[in-house]
C-alpha cells in the first residue's frame, strides 16, 4: 500500500474530527474562580453554524479523496479550511469586543471573567489540518507528475 496516498486522507480526517469534536465545546467560559454561567448560541445542541462547520468539514474529506484522482480539486480542503478559520476569527473578534474576553465585567453585583472555552482552538486546529492535507495532495500529485 503506498503511503504517500493515505497521508493527506489521514490528516483531513483527523481535521473533521477536531472541527465535529470543537462544535460540541463552549466557546466562551466563565473563567476559573469566578461564579457564573455563559449563555452563548453556542450553548447545548450545535446550532445551524456549527452543523455547517461540520459539513464544510465532511466536504473537505471527500476533496481531498478525490484530489488523489484529479489534482485540482485539492483546492477544496484548502477553501474548507479557509472558511472555518474565518468563521473562528469572526466569532473570537465578536465576543472580544462585548462583553470582552479576560477583562472582569460586573453583570449586576457579580463579577466574571470570560475566557476562550476549546472550540475555537479544537475549529483552528482542524482548518489548519484541513489545509495541509489539501497542500499535501497537491504536492504529492505535483511530484508523481515529474516521475
Amino acid at each position: 500500500m503506498r503511503t504517500d496516498r493515505i497521508v493527506p486522507v489521514v490528516v483531513a480526517l483527523a481535521g473533521f474530527a477536531a472541527i465535529v469534536v470543537g462544535v460540541h465545546q463552549g466557546l466562551v467560559h466563565v473563567a476559573p474562580g469566578y461564579e457564573g454561567t455563559v449563555t452563548t448560541g453556542w450553548d447545548g445542541d450545535p446550532n445551524h453554524e456549527e452543523r455547517l462547520l461540520a459539513w464544510t468539514a465532511a466536504v473537505a474529506v471527500c476533496g481531498t479523496v478525490a484530489a488523489l484522482r484529479w489534482r485540482r480539486l485539492a483546492l477544496v480542503p484548502v477553501l474548507m479550511g479557509g472558511v472555518v478559520l474565518f468563521y473562528v476569527f469572526r466569532a473570537v473578534l465578536n465576543y472580544a469586543q462585548d462583553p470582552g474576553l479576560y477583562t472582569v465585567v460586573d453583570l449586576g453585583g457579580e463579577s466574571l471573567r470570560f475566557v476562550l472555552g476549546a472550540e475555537p482552538f479544537l475549529l483552528v486546529g482542524g482548518a489548519i489540518l484541513l489545509v495541509a492535507a489539501g497542500v499535501r495532495v497537491w504536492t504529492r500529485a505535483s511530484r508523481t507528475r515529474r516521475g
